[in-house]
């Protein structure tokens, strides 16, 4: 079958350093994993601004990756990370680390990389206290704190620095570089650790990566499977769905009809073998304007609670799957175990679907239809909430659709106002709404971000970044300054187990239904893709987003020739260790199974999709393929 998009080299080029020769013919497709972006790949800089999927993580690499899916730390250029004391983290490279023009990758290597960072103005470590970074021997650096620092979001720097090499970025001005592209004559300086080497970018094309045989991390996780690494850019999603079905699009994150293209290409895949096949990651959360009335009083806000009705949502709304009552996506199913949220929502939760109980709420607050034109009145006055919602989004309206009949059935009216993306966003940021939507706050690595984000509030500059509605607690405060710096996890459950049950009892904000991210991966040549089953790597495939698993996933795939249709290859863990708990390493070590060779910008104008795929980048373009409904 003719290729839909061929990649042909015009004439034979010789790699440096990778003894490894493109002829003037299409890559071997048995080698070559395709992968797309919606915007065509122009930019390489590790530092900022590149959309050039492969540069974060497999280019360049951080001291430890993220599997967002498991919401785990997984060493990499570090053999481990702990604290020695109160206010000492040890970082232990692995024993080989290198550079991939074969120098040395040293602890100067990291000390350079995080003081880079601040150089270039993308980090201010002293909002940690971060006093030093003390080179102790070739493989181990210390990172010395005036005191205990946020433990969590000192694991989140973990693996979002990227370690540079010291030899080639010293002399580039730091005031500068994130004005590179690192393509052109500047590609001299993309000089990574990772498994990969960019070897060109074809522009408005395609940018083609080479596997790099000499990488370090061969001996401890197996050279990946795939020779060649191609992003193509693929602008629309007719277009992705079509490079499926013709088997040139191995994996990618575009809105399609999964359910169509699985019917007509079944080497089609994703995180599900049922519906809704897409990964469930985090609930789309309604929030409440607290300090307009009267949603200020906690007996209408779980009025409209229980009207809200989730399956209906789901049923007739976006590709989406139930939530429960928190804000704790399916990602944090293990901490979710650990704290108890089953139990919790038994006991202190509401619910859902109950429009009878909802209209004693709202008698028991005083808020009756009197005049019986079916609208309650509040203050003599009808009661009407305006909703901010972004117009443009096809998915998000749907669903708020649904919500306005719902509360219309306890006798609320809702007047939903219509904005583009930025400027529903400037509204909720500002407080301008009754309710809104959104996953902000939701997507989100660890429990304590999620409830930092959405619960913190001490003055309207010191605030959670998705405290839309201005929610205070002062309790909840308490416990999200002492979690910040407690890294024991049994005491870490214990807060986080408060602040679950402050949630379900002061309900600041309701979960409509759990958002998607738009995942297709294709096992014609590729196979044992991350899955729910096999959940080793991240199934989020754009720029940026590298390390929190990307190329986790990029890493374990394998040649489908190898693979029977009973076989499951399934990541092995070798440590168990408890991220922030003192004197012991803070993260899991998996080893990625490889098997022999032998053997989705912003949301535009234009009606699109909303849901947490904007995140990684997805552009917003109208449905492809008929929507069939659950």
């Amino acid at each position: 079958m003719k290729k839909y998009l061929a990649t042909v080299l015009v004439a034979a080029l010789v790699l440096s350093n990778l003894g490894v020769v493109l002829a003037a013919e299409e890559l071997p497709r048995e080698e070559t994993l395709y992968t797309a972006n919606s915007s065509p790949p122009t930019n390489a800089n590790p530092l900022q601004g590149s959309n050039i999927i492969p540069i974060a993580g497999l280019v360049f690499e951080p001291l430890f990756m993220l599997n967002f899916m498991k919401t785990e730390l997984i060493p990499w250029l570090a053999d481990y990370g702990k604290w020695v004391n109160n206010n000492v983290f040890e970082v232990k490279l692995r024993e080989g680390t290198k550079w991939q023009d074969g120098k040395s990758l040293t602890a100067n290597d990291v000390k350079f990389s995080f003081e880079y960072y601040e150089k270039v103005g993308l980090k201010d470590w002293s909002r940690y206290g971060l006093t030093e970074i003390k080179v102790v021997d070739d493989r181990t650096v210390q990172f010395v704190f005036s005191g205990t620092p946020n433990v969590w979001a000192w694991r989140n720097e973990l693996y979002s620095v990227l370690i540079l090499p010291e030899h080639i970025f010293k002399d580039l001005d730091p005031q500068q570089v994130t004005q590179m592209t690192f393509l052109g004559a500047e590609q001299k300086y993309l000089v990574g650790s990772g498994a990969y080497k960019l070897y060109k970018v074809v522009e408005q094309q395609k940018a083609i990566f080479v596997r790099n045989d000499d990488w370090w991390g061969a001996k401890y996780f197996g050279l990946p499977s795939p020779k060649y690494i191609v992003q193509l850019y693929v602008g629309s999603n007719d277009q992705a769905a079509n490079m499926f079905l013709k088997g040139d699009l191995d994996v990618g994150t575009y809105y399609v009809d999964i359910v169509e293209l699985k019917k007509q290409n079944p080497y089609i895949v994703s995180w599900l073998d049922r519906p809704p096949y897409f990964p469930p990651v985090v609930p789309v959360i309604m929030y409440f304007n607290v300090k307009h009335k009267p949603l200020d009083n906690l007996l209408v806000r779980k009025a409209i609670a229980e009207a809200i009705c989730p399956s209906q949502i789901v049923k007739q709304g976006p590709i989406s799957d139930l939530p429960d009552q928190t804000p704790l996506g399916n990602v944090m199913k293990p901490w979710k175990e650990k704290i108890g949220v089953s139990q919790l929502i038994e006991k202190y939760g509401w619910k859902y679907c109950n429009p009878s109980e909802a209209a004693e709420l709202l008698d028991q607050a005083g808020i009756k239809d009197i005049d019986g034109d079916g609208i309650r009145e509040y203050n003599g006055q009808d009661l009407v909430l305006t909703f901010a919602a972004c117009g443009v989004c096809s998915d998000w309206m749907q669903a708020v659709e649904i919500v306005v009949n719902q509360l219309k059935a306890v006798g609320i009216k809702v007047d939903v106002k219509k904005y583009d993306w930025g400027t529903m966003v400037s509204k909720q940021q500002a407080g301008e709404f009754d309710l809104t939507m959104h996953w902000a706050g939701t997507f989100k690595p660890d429990p304590y971000s999620v409830y930092y984000d959405l619960l913190y509030y001490k003055s309207d500059q010191e605030k959670g970044g998705a405290n839309f509605g201005n929610y205070y607690n002062s309790k909840a405060n308490e416990l999200l300054d002492e979690l910040a710096k407690t890294p024991d996890e049994a005491k870490q459950v214990q807060l986080l187990a408060e602040l679950t049950k402050i949630w379900l009892q002061d309900i600041p904000a309701v979960p409509l239904y759990m958002g998607t991210l738009f995942y297709e991966a294709n096992t014609q040549y590729w196979a044992n893709w991350p899955n729910e089953d096999n959940p080793y790597g991240v199934p989020i495939f754009w720029p940026g987003f590298g390390t929190w698993g990307t190329a986790l996933a990029f890493l374990g795939v394998r040649p489908a020739k190898a693979v029977s249709p009973t076989t499951s290859t399934v990541i092995q863990e070798k440590t168990e260790t408890v991220t922030q708990e003192k004197t012991k390493t803070v993260v899991q070590t998996v080893t990625v199974t490889q098997t022999p060779t032998e053997t989705a910008t912003s949301p535009t104008e234009t009606e699109g999709i909303c849901g947490p795929a904007i995140l990684v980048g997805l552009a917003v373009v109208p449905l492809l393929l008929r929507r069939r409904r659950r």
